[in-house]
C-alpha cells in the first residue's frame, strides 16, 4: 500500500490511556468521529475518570471491540505491550478489506510482525508504530515512526490532522525494532538518574548535583553526544570505567546498590580492553562511526545484517 488515504471518516481506538486519548482528541479536532473500546476500569473512580477522559477527548464509547472496529477504516491500538498481540487477533476478526490497523504499543519486533501476518490474512493493513517521546510532555504533538505496508497511508492520515509521523523503509517490525534500540540509552538513562540521584540525596548533596548537569556540554544534538562520547572512549575507556568503579562505590557507602553504575564500568572496561587507544594512536578519531567499525573489527561482534 503506497498512501492516499488521507481522510479516514471512522477511527476506532482500542485502548484509552493517555496516548489514545491526546491522539483521538487531535482527530476529533480534524473532524474525524472516533469510538473507542478499553477494557472496564476497575472501580467506580476509575470508570468515573474514563467517561470523563472519553467525553473531553469528544469520542464515543464502544462497549466492544467488534462495535468499535466494525466499519472503522482506521484502528489505533493503543494498549500495553502484553496486549497486543491479544488485541490484534480480537480486532483482526472484525475489520474490513483495506482498513488501517495501527499498533501503537511497544511490543517486540516478532510479536509484531505476527499481528502483521495476521492482519494480512484479512485484507487489513498492519502499521507498525514506535512513539518516540514523552506523552505527558508533548501530547499529541509526540513524534512517531512508522514501519509497514500500511505506514505511509498512515502517515497521510496523520499529516492531515498535524500528527507528526515519519515513514522508514521496512517491514513490520522495524519501527519496534528503533524503539527498542532508542530505549537502551533513554530507559538506561532513566535507571542512572535514579542511582545517581539516590545517592547524591544520602551524600546530602542532591541540589548541587542537580544543578551541575546541564551545562553546554549536554545541551547538543545527539549525534553530536554520541560523537563526543565515542571519540572519547576510543582513548580513555578505561580511565572512565575507573572513574565509574569509584562512582559505585559512593554508592554503596550511602547505601544504593550501585546496579546499573557497576554494569557501566564493566562495559567500558571490556571495551578499554580492545586496544582502541592504541588503534588510533592515543588521538581522538573523526566520529563515532569509526570507533563503531573499530570495536566490530577487535571484538568480532558483526551488524545483524552483515
Amino acid at each position: 500500500m503506497t498512501g492516499g488515504r488521507a481522510h479516514v471518516a471512522e477511527i476506532a481506538f482500542l485502548g484509552f490511556g493517555e496516548l489514545g486519548a491526546a491522539l483521538a482528541g487531535r482527530l476529533v479536532c480534524s473532524g474525524h468521529s472516533v469510538r473507542a473500546w478499553t477494557r472496564p476500569a476497575r472501580d467506580a473512580a476509575g470508570a468515573e475518570a474514563l467517561s470523563a477522559r472519553m467525553s473531553a477527548a469528544g469520542v464515543y464509547p464502544a462497549s466492544s471491540v467488534e462495535q468499535a472496529v466494525s466499519g472503522a477504516a482506521g484502528v489505533l491500538a493503543a494498549v500495553p505491550a502484553g496486549a497486543s498481540a491479544e488485541v490484534a487477533a480480537a480486532a483482526a476478526m472484525h475489520l474490513g478489506e483495506g482498513a488501517l490497523y495501527v499498533d501503537l504499543s511497544a511490543a517486540s519486533p516478532a510479536i509484531k510482525r505476527a499481528g502483521a501476518a495476521r492482519l494480512a490474512e484479512q485484507g487489513a493493513y498492519y502499521v507498525d508504530v514506535a512513539v518516540l517521546g514523552t506523552v505527558a510532555v508533548t501530547g499529541w504533538a509526540t513524534p512517531m515512526v512508522a514501519s509497514g505496508e500500511g505506514a505511509a497511508a498512515f502517515r497521510d492520515l496523520a499529516t492531515a490532522s498535524d500528527l507528526e509521523v515519519r515513514t522508514i523503509d521496512g517491514s513490520a517490525g522495524d519501527a519496534a525494532l528503533v524503539k527498542l534500540l532508542r530505549s537502551v540509552y533513554m530507559k538506561g538513562r532513566d535507571a542512572l538518574v535514579v542511582e545517581m540521584l539516590l545517592g547524591a540525596r544520602r551524600h546530602g548533596l542532591e541540589d548541587v548535583v542537580m544543578d551541575s548537569i546541564g551545562g553546554p556540554g549536554e545541551r547538543v544534538p545527539f549525534r553530536s553526544l554520541s560523537d563526543r562520547v565515542m571519540t572519547g572512549l576510543a582513548v580513555h575507556a578505561g580511565r572512565r570505567a575507573e572513574e565509574l568503579a569509584s562512582s559505585a562505590e559512593v554508592l554503596r557507602q550511602a547505601g544504593v546498590e550501585p546496579i546499573v553504575t557497576e554494569a557501566g564500568a564493566e562495559r567500558l572496561r571490556s571495551l578499554g580492553a580492545l586496544g582502541l587507544r592504541e588503534a588510533f594512536g592515543g588521538e581522538r578519531p573523526e566520529d563515532a562511526r569509526r570507533v563503531l567499525e573499530a570495536i566490530e573489527e577487535r571484538s568480532g561482534e558483526a551488524p545483524a545484517d552483515a
